[in-house]
């Protein structure tokens, strides 16, 4: 089964190394100097200080204007990525399937233009950090969950590829299949909403927003600004998940910090914006939310100039 991956970011780089070991991988890259480099140097997969891998992919140059032939096509660039890529995923057949890891949700308002392709969506809750075009670091080992979109199980293509994924891969690089795909979605919006913007405006890891009491209670009144989105009986529960998800990762930075300290734009749109749209449309009033989105959008703002 050939499997093509498109973006040679943080994540896109770490499934590609590791279903390399069960699947024939291609690496869809833009730029020719990480082609090169990918190429000659393979992946190379932080473990550890004293721990490490390096495995060769197919490394394919990104084209607008040709079709993928693959298989299955896992999307692994970020949210704002998306638009100048669709025209490729629209040329997509039947046959072929395509996989979403996005965070934020505002890539499920896209998906009526795929008509073809069977749809998968999926959450990553590993923590990979980029140390360059070629390297890695695996910084926290986690699930990737997927669900189909609708469903998973009219596709035949998708169920070899997740049976094949869970019988070989399974134990190093685990899979959750959900039949729920906006319950899984919205549980992870909810964990990314908290922690990224937080952890960007405070410029600290996620464990700091834990042991600072301060920075905990605004997380806790942030959440309780969006728990509108979880059915009553479940909130307590979900608090509790997004504070596990905060102590698991505790060391890490989140992807929006690194982003603003790097000048790069963020995904507060997908996140934050998808989260205000929400509120909107069921009548809910967000203000700290609001406030939120506004001081991410501003630290990005100067950090681009």
């Amino acid at each position: 089964m050939n499997i093509g991956i498109i973006g040679g970011g943080a994540v896109g780089l770490l499934y590609a190394s590791q279903l390399s070991k069960q699947f024939a991988v291609s690496l869809y890259v833009k730029r020719q100097e990480q082609q090169q480099l990918l190429k000659e140097q393979g992946i190379t997969v932080l473990h550890s200080e004293n721990w490490k891998e390096t495995r060769k992919v197919g490394v394919m140059e990104w084209d607008n204007d040709v079709p993928l032939k693959d298989d299955l096509i896992i999307v692994a660039t970020k949210q704002y990525g998306l638009t100048a890529i669709l025209p490729v995923l629209k040329m997509c057949s039947r046959e072929q399937s395509i996989l979403f890891l996005q965070n934020g949700m505002s890539h499920v308002d896209l998906l009526e233009q795929l008509s073809k392709p069977q749809i998968l969506l999926g959450v990553v809750e590993h923590g990979v950090k980029k140390i360059n075009d070629c390297t890695v670091m695996w910084t926290g080992k986690g699930r990737t969950k997927i669900a189909g979109y609708p469903l998973t199980s009219k596709d035949r293509q998708a169920a070899i590829f997740i049976n094949s994924w869970m019988d070989s891969l399974g134990v190093d690089f685990p899979l959750k299949v959900c039949k729920d795909y906006y319950g899984m979605m919205i549980e992870k919006l909810l964990v990314n909403a908290i922690i990224n913007p937080l952890t960007a405006i405070f410029d600290v890891r996620n464990g700091d927003l834990l042991s600072n009491q301060y920075y905990q209670n605004c997380m806790k009144r942030l959440y309780n600004e969006m728990d509108f989105l979880v059915e009553t009986d479940n909130r307590e529960h979900m608090w509790n998940h997004i504070y596990s998800i905060c102590e698991k990762t505790a060391e890490n930075s989140s992807s929006m910090k690194r982003d603003i300290n790097a000048g790069r734009e963020t995904e507060v749109d997908a996140i934050l914006g998808y989260m205000i749209n929400l509120a909107e449309k069921q009548g809910k009033s967000v203000p700290l939310t609001e406030f939120i989105y506004e001081a991410v959008k501003g630290l990005q703002n100067d950090a681009s100039c």
